[in-house]
């Protein structure tokens, strides 16, 4: 699974590479900016650990913008930051961090964040490809509840006699 590691200060960004890069494929942003733009690709991750206090924009403005973007809404969003206060904490959830972390951050509850935050990433892919299954399905049930009723009348009057005339006008 694709992380992005968004994180300004060279030596926080080279110990979340080093504690997530067995159990990621990493990409990494010196700035709120460049992390956007990665985020907004196809491709891009699906799974962000944003600082708070970066060049271009903040964690907080990318929060905001992912929130609003339906291409990437769906997004998992840690904050990561040297900001500890209640109301910092309150204000980057509201700002749209699913999850926030504190500057110093312990390894082990690092990786327990980012392991939960991967599993919620998973469970969302697999309901999204669930959803397209039920709708497929229930787009071919629509066809087969038309092509029935067209055969009705005729089943009703037992003017289909012939199996091979049923197989025909269902298939039509």
């Amino acid at each position: 699974m694709k992380l992005l590691i968004a994180e300004d200060d060279p030596f926080f960004r080279r110990i979340l590479e080093q504690l997530l890069g067995t159990e990621f494929e990493v990409s990494t942003a010196v700035d709120g900016n460049a992390a956007w733009s990665m985020l907004q690709q196809t491709d891009g991750p699906r799974l962000a650990i944003l600082d708070w206090v970066m060049p271009g924009m903040t964690g907080p403005e990318v929060c905001r913008l992912v929130r609003t973007t339906p291409m990437v809404a769906s997004a998992y969003l840690i904050l990561l930051t040297d900001k500890n206060s209640a109301a910092d904490i309150t204000a980057g959830l509201r700002a749209g961090a699913d999850d926030y972390l504190t500057k110093p951050f312990d390894p082990g509850e690092l990786r327990a964040r980012v392991g939960m935050a991967r599993r919620i990433v998973e469970l969302q892919t697999d309901l999204a490809t669930q959803v397209i299954a039920l709708e497929d399905a229930l787009q071919r049930e629509k066809l087969l509840q038309t092509r029935v009723s067209r055969l009705r009348p005729s089943l009703i009057t037992g003017s289909l006699v012939n199996p091979a005339t049923v197989v025909a006008k269902i298939g039509k």
